[in-house]
């Protein structure tokens, strides 16, 4: 199976999905904030990630703000662009707010040992610190 089949399929699930809870508004908004922080990342502005998958910078702006949502070859586009795979685009569960962000957090600390419950000490105190 095809890049593009693949990403297609993950597209057409994820909208079906979304669309059933009505949670299609979050799919956009959190993809889009997802694009913008990578980009930001790989020190692109958003009219040269439009040049770079060949879109208009309007359309970039209104995927980064969640009023669009790409097509599947344009998903993989940005992933080329990006120089990442297409699954990183989803990753966006560290966009949720603060309370949801906490109760997952809580919730792997109740699983962890010991010993990671002191790697977990460690890294939150160096970032705090």
């Amino acid at each position: 199976m095809s890049i593009f089949n693949v990403l297609n399929t993950v597209y057409k699930r994820a909208n079906s999905v979304y669309s059933q809870i009505g949670d299609d508004m979050d799919l956009k908004k959190n993809f889009g904030q997802r694009i913008k922080e990578i980009r930001i990342q790989k020190g692109y502005t958003q009219y040269k990630l439009a040049e770079l998958v060949d879109i208009d910078p309007k359309h970039m702006s209104h995927i980064e703000t969640g009023r669009s949502f790409p097509k599947a070859d344009l998903i993989e586009k940005f992933a080329r662009a990006l120089d990442i795979d297409y699954t990183q685009l989803f990753k966006a569960q560290h966009l949720q707010k603060k309370d949801e962000l906490i109760k997952k957090i809580d919730k792997y600390l109740m699983m962890a040992n010991e010993e990671q419950i002191k790697l977990v000490y460690k890294i939150v105190e160096s970032i705090m610190d």
